[in-house]
């Protein structure tokens, strides 16, 4: 019994989670939410940017003639909209690819062809956002991408799963090409270690063929 009475009456081991876990819950609690909510917000403004941008986007195409141009970037840095009609895959494209950029839409990557150009058009978007679906491409399939200017159609022709310094799939190529980059494992917890590409090459227009 006085060893029992002993063992009960020792406040220390007892009070101590008492009077810290309340804190801690608290703080925990709080972390949470603010990760929660810079999460939410961040899921908001791209919703808003590629809502607006992508209605923008539409607006003038209509007031636009039929025949296409090469795309540019103008001062709010819009370059257009990806289609992967099977995909069910639909983004507005920005230039650059900052963090920024590709919290919000897909981000062409300077320096390289923009569509309607000749050479190698590459995008940048995330997995686990805007192409989050692009794993489950297929060759052959259908990609547009829709601009100020004009409409722009290719056929994947390849994918491919390479590590970050193979740098190659940015380089220009001698036919009209889209490149479409983005992190992989799709699942894989964390900064994923590769990168999965795929290759689309232009189609021409109804009643044209490609120089």
């Amino acid at each position: 019994m006085e060893g029992s009475r002993s063992v009960v009456g020792d406040p220390a081991p007892s009070r101590a989670p008492g009077r810290w876990g309340p804190w801690i819950e608290r703080t925990l609690f709080l972390v949470g939410f603010v990760a929660l909510a810079a999460c939410a917000a961040a899921l908001v403004e791209a919703a808003l940017y590629q809502g607006f941008q992508s209605r923008r986007l539409d607006l003038a195409r209509r007031l636009s003639g039929s025949a296409a141009a090469p795309a540019r970037a103008g001062e709010d840095r819009l370059v257009g909209r990806l289609e992967i009609p099977r995909l069910g895959l639909s983004a507005v494209i920005r230039e650059g690819i900052d963090g920024h950029t590709l919290r919000i839409a897909v981000g062409h990557v300077p320096g390289t062809a923009l569509p309607g150009e000749s050479g190698n058009v590459v995008l940048s978007g995330h997995r686990d956002a805007f192409f989050r679906r692009l794993g489950r491409v297929r060759v052959n399939d259908t990609v547009r991408i829709v601009t100020r200017d004009g409409e722009f159609h290719y056929r994947v022709d390849d994918t491919q799963v390479t590590t970050p310094d193979h740098t190659e799939v940015l380089d220009p190529t001698e036919r009209p090409t889209l490149t479409l980059i983005t992190c992989y494992p799709f699942g894989f917890i964390g900064p994923a270690p590769k990168r999965f590409i795929v290759r689309a090459l232009q189609t021409p227009p109804r009643g044209s063929v490609l120089g």
